[in-house]
């Protein structure tokens, strides 16, 4: 391995006129916080007399040297890379915009590679999912929904700080920003050799996530196939990137694995089971010396993890890999990522294309289901037929509702979920139903759980869940659920989340007096019980009257929800009694609406 460092001002970085950085499509998207970039200015301002600042090291893959412009690829790096090139270019708009046209045009040649007679082009070029983005911000243009947040809070962070200095203390900010900055860039002209770098330096210092570790150790094994292979690599990353943007990829390899294994996975070790799994599975990886390093020891089973019990059957596996696991050629195994990823995003973000199966994987989002989506995703893979994938949602939201609501084992969900990944997804139902039945808690238990269950504030996309079924069994449609929208539908606590505050008793009436002796203490178990939620769209106009519940009734009365709607004339007092009783009733409903299979 051939690597030749060189320790760098800010200035000296990026003043070579040929060279041009590139933050290539695999790359994540910008990541930094508003704590690192107050980090960032911190650090820079707070330097004295002839002290340096040591920024990091970043990664190129530089290739040979010619005329013209040499783009140099960031292995590692973009996010420090970026953030800088982000400050300058705000700092070169606020020079300009004073009038200091010279400083302005000095910042300006730093962030631009030029060739012997062709025109500037940028000196840090995002060819990632953040390139438009990033433009636009250039431009001065602030996109009213940012696809990403971070990049959007770095441009602002940044503009205004450097509003708020006076140019005398902007222009020394800037001087130590360029010459007493340092970067230790290390260049490295062989791929294979780049990405070990990488992964040897992260390994060393600050953690790296799983997903930077697997995406190193996918092009990096690559670039040891050939430099067709690593193009492959390359150009199937970013696809995976583009099916996963806004979703949590970790969650997507852990899930891959899931499916891949048959076996509970936790995410601290997604990433051995990756390598053991690329190691035995590529054909093109059997030619490997270190192949062996990855499947030799077995991999601890993931129950030692859980500190919670798990019932074990006997039939999960002991080893990390089944040893019947199918060869496939890199491509293949590339291919299989891409496909499972596209397939993910669809079930995360429930846009499948099929308003049925979208709106049950909705449901299955809002009664938080992360445990089963790995099994959703082999079915899908697999070929499962739209109606037999359907109606295994429709099961699934049924098992788990009442297993949530019966605080069955998250742990023992997952064993579950995949465990079927097994199943035959041509023919899912059958199996998929007797496992449910056998795993189902009983109609009582259910029922007697439900009535007293506490949907709390982290619960409550799963109160409105339950809600939205109770509301469709009585008019079997979606009506005002569907034409207000989400955002618009909301819970409603009857009777209100606080009721001791002068400000609550102003805003709510006075509750305490209204619901009598021992209120205060009996609220905190009544107030988020299902009896005392209901659904409302749009602000909840309460009219005067010295009965506090009678001055929602007007309110209720105009809703076309008719869980709300009915309330007043169901109900003309409501105090715990009434809490009580209406959660009984939407008990009985629940043992209905989600049976056993």
């Amino acid at each position: 391995m051939i690597i030749t460092p060189k320790s760098l001002s800010i200035t000296q970085l990026l003043s070579a006129e040929g060279e041009q950085y590139v933050v290539p499509a695999y790359q994540r998207r910008y990541s930094w916080h508003d704590k690192q970039l107050g980090e960032l200015l911190d650090d820079v301002s707070l330097l004295e007399g002839s002290d340096t600042h040591l920024l990091g090291s970043i990664v190129c893959l530089t290739g040979y040297h010619k005329a013209g412009i040499n783009e140099l690829e960031l292995v590692d790096g973009q996010q420090r890379l970026t953030t800088i090139c982000i400050l300058l270019h705000c700092i070169a708009d606020r020079l300009k915009k004073d009038g200091e046209t010279s400083a302005a045009h000095d910042v300006y040649q730093l962030l631009h590679a030029r060739a012997l007679g062709e025109a500037p082009v940028k000196k840090i070029l995002l060819d990632s999912l953040d390139a438009d983005q990033f433009d636009e911000h250039l431009c001065g243009k602030i996109p009213v929904q940012p696809d990403n947040q971070n990049l959007a809070l770095a441009f602002s962070t940044f503009r205004k700080w450097i509003n708020d200095q006076k140019l005398t203390d902007l222009a020394s900010f800037l001087y130590r920003l360029k010459n007493q900055c340092i970067v230790i860039r290390l260049d490295v002209s062989d791929a294979k050799d780049a990405f070990k770098l990488f992964e040897t330096i992260n390994n060393r210092g600050l953690k790296l996530s799983p997903t930077d570790i697997i995406k190193n150790f996918i092009l990096g094994n690559a670039a040891r196939f050939g430099p067709g292979p690593l193009a492959l690599a390359r150009k199937k990353w970013a696809e995976l990137l583009r099916h996963l943007d806004g979703i949590g990829i970790e969650s997507f390899f852990r899930n891959f694995l899931c499916a891949r294994l048959k076996r509970r996975i936790t995410i601290s070790y997604v990433i051995p089971n990756f390598k053991m799994v690329f190691m035995r599975q590529v054909t093109e990886a059997s030619q490997l010396s270190d192949r062996h390093w990855y499947f030799d020891e077995p991999i601890a089973d993931e129950a030692e993890e859980s500190t919670d019990e798990i019932i074990h059957n006997g039939d999960e596996p002991k080893t990390a890999v089944p040893e019947n696991m199918p060869q496939l050629s890199f491509a293949d195994f590339l291919e299989q990522l891409v496909i499972g990823a596209k397939t993910y995003g669809e079930i995360v973000k429930a846009k499948t294309g099929l308003p049925a199966v979208d709106r049950h994987l909705r449901n299955l989002r809002m009664i938080k289901s992360l445990q089963t989506y790995g099994f959703l995703m082999a079915l899908r893979v697999g070929g499962c037929s739209d109606e037999d994938f359907a109606q295994v949602l429709k099961l699934t939201e049924a098992f788990l509702i009442r297993r949530h609501v019966c605080r069955e084992r998250s742990n023992e969900n997952e064993t579950l979920f995949a465990r079927l990944c097994s199943v035959d997804a041509l023919d899912p139902l059958k199996e998929v139903t007797e496992e449910f039945r056998r795993m189902s808690p009983t109609d009582e238990r259910f029922r007697h759980e439900f009535a007293a269950f506490d949907f709390s504030a982290g619960l409550i996309d799963r109160a409105r869940y339950c809600l939205e079924q109770f509301e469709l069994s009585k008019q079997g449609n979606y009506s005002e659920l569907l034409i207000a929208g989400p955002d618009a539908v909301h819970i409603e606590h009857i009777i209100p989340q606080k009721i001791k505050t002068k400000k609550a008793k102003d805003e709510f009436g006075d509750w305490v007096s209204y619901l009598g002796n021992n209120s205060e203490t009996k609220h905190s178990h009544f107030v988020s019980r299902i009896g005392n939620l209901t659904l409302f769209a749009g602000t909840l106009n309460q009219g005067a009257s010295n009965n506090p519940f009678g001055r929602k009734k007007s309110a209720y009365l105009n809703s076309a929800i008719k869980l709300t709607n009915l309330l007043p004339s169901e109900f003309p007092e409501f105090r715990f009694d009434q809490v009580e009783e209406r959660s009984a009733d939407f008990a009985e409903k629940a043992v209905e609406i989600w049976p056993i299979p």
